[in-house]
């Protein structure tokens, strides 16, 4: 007998899958069709029951047999529905057991006749070139996003007042959840951040146009005659993705350089791996913080802290998934290795190249780098 796969959540599997158990079929219950095993090889149809209109278009795969069925009286105007968002049968809860097997056969029976026609192969070849075409309109769009947001990072190695910001992201697809972003704020601060969407990938990606709204926010926000902290502009930034019900968690590095007094401000929010100031004597300071993430609890409070930015100096800032770049197990070697590399290799440009050579993919890295240039 072929798996029957009933696509609900947890509040509506249980009650449904009883049911169909009882009429005879062998069920299992997933939460998105995404987890249906299909074999396009054996061209064997898979039915699946959707108690739920809207669950029927996610069964858009063209092996997937979706089946509507209702709990109580079957109308027309449902059937009529979801007819219209693709099920290929409509059952009821009103059917016996063995009208719903015998149902259920004869629509795979059906269907699997038309799979082994001429005319399926033919409708086989259609969906296959069909698919083609889907994937690489898929690949232009997001070819088309990744110069979206290149176009939407700062100016590389810009020159701010006697600092030199630069940034480096690499994708670990074709879309980033990473991003950085830097400017002046007053006439007497520059502002800098790096920010790493949890996950990666095109949903990620999109949280980066807000991010890049948000530095233009803070520009007018904080661009004030009284600049508030580091870390009342990230308890800021938390209320403002919480209150866009973003349903992403972001870690964040929020630096302000104060020109006036040579001194570096900063906040973090569950930034990982810490920031690295690297004075001209070749000693690096790690900068660490314990913070919760952004986006996610609204209580959320984040300290500021602030060291000198002396001449020569260089501020090193990483996403998380520079970690995966370091042949070490273990973090603490990681953070070791890390800080080593860059002693090593003072020069930000470098530091990076030699990063990307171990790149392996698994996450999106990136780098934010600031240089305060030696007086004349």
């Amino acid at each position: 007998m072929e798996t029957l796969y009933i696509l609900a959540d947890d509040s509506g599997s249980g009650g449904l899958a009883s049911q169909m158990r009882r009429a005879g079929f062998r069920c299992e219950v997933v939460e998105t069709a995404q987890q249906i095993p299909v074999n396009a090889a054996r061209r064997g149809a898979v039915s699946v029951l959707c108690g739920a209109l809207g669950d029927l278009l996610e069964c858009h795969h063209p092996y997937l047999v979706p089946v509507y069925y209702c709990d109580g009286e079957l109308s027309v105007d449902a059937m009529l529905q979801a007819l219209g968002n693709g099920a290929a049968d409509c059952w009821s809860a009103k059917m016996s057991g063995a009208e719903l097997q015998e149902r259920s056969a004869g629509l795979l029976s059906r269907l699997e006749r038309n799979l082994r026609s001429p005319q399926g192969a033919a409708g086989d070849s259609q969906v296959a070139v069909r698919l083609s075409t889907l994937e690489q309109e898929l690949q232009e769009d997001q070819r088309a996003g990744q110069r979206i947001q290149l176009g939407m990072l700062p100016k590389q190695h810009k020159l701010m007042d006697g600092y030199r910001f630069s940034r480096w992201v690499q994708p670990s697809l074709i879309l980033s959840g990473d991003f950085i972003d830097y400017f002046p704020l007053q006439d007497r601060y520059l502002a800098c951040f790096l920010a790493d969407v949890a996950g990666h990938g095109a949903s990620s990606a999109l949280l980066t146009v807000m991010l890049k709204n948000i530095s233009w926010r803070l520009q007018q926000k904080f661009g004030l005659p009284r600049l508030s902290s580091p870390g009342d502009m990230l308890g800021w930034i938390n209320e403002t993705l919480i209150g866009q019900g973003i349903e992403k968690h972001v870690a964040m590095f929020l630096g302000i350089i104060d020109k006036q007094n040579s001194t570096l401000h900063y906040s973090m929010a569950a930034q990982y791996p810490p920031a690295l100031l690297s004075a001209p004597s070749g000693e690096t300071q790690l900068l660490r913080q314990q913070a919760k993430p952004l986006g996610l609890f609204p209580d959320a409070a984040y300290v500021s802290n602030q060291v000198p930015f002396s001449e020569g100096s260089t501020l090193l800032v990483f996403s998380d998934g520079v970690m995966d770049c370091l042949p070490p197990d273990q973090f603490a070697d990681k953070e070791a290795a890390l800080v080593s590399l860059s002693q090593a290799l003072p020069d930000p440009l470098k530091l990076w190249s030699r990063l990307c050579e171990s790149l392996k993919n698994l996450d999106d890295v990136s780098l934010l780098a600031v240089q305060r240039e030696r007086s004349a």
